[in-house]
């Protein structure tokens, strides 16, 4: 008896493993899939033209975050002046701009938002 309960306990623990193990590929399928059904709004601060450069969302020195900073505040102009970070977040979600979390922090670190006490923030573009 003792080795049958060892043995079922082992295969429920392989079995367990093998789920476990497939998670991170059923999770990208489901994300394809919804890609494929979801259409994404472009962000507004650029037309998708062949002869136009696209703007680069991973420059994060200075001049590349106030290009970028433009971008997220002529998505966010419904916002107001002084705004929640998450109503920021929620937007660039929304409009499908990439990495809006490391985008944020580097702006606030840069000074391109300015906290206005109470949890608002303000542009400083």
């Amino acid at each position: 008896m003792a080795l049958l309960g060892i043995a079922i306990d082992m295969t429920c623990l392989a079995v367990l493993a093998i789920i476990i193990s497939r998670v991170p590929k059923v999770v990208a399928l489901l994300d394809k899939a919804g890609a494929l059904f979801g259409k994404k709004e472009e962000p507004a601060g650029f037309d998708r033209k062949e002869d136009s450069e696209e703007p680069v969302y991973d420059d994060f020195s200075r001049e590349g975050l106030s290009k970028i900073g433009a971008i997220y505040k002529q998505c966010a102009v419904d916002i107001g002046d002084t705004f929640n970070l998450a109503a920021l977040y929620d937007i660039s979600r929304k409009k499908g701009l990439p990495h809006p979390h490391l985008t944020i922090k580097s702006m606030r670190e840069a000074g391109l938002l300015l906290p206005q006490g109470d949890g608002k923030f303000s542009w400083n573009l």
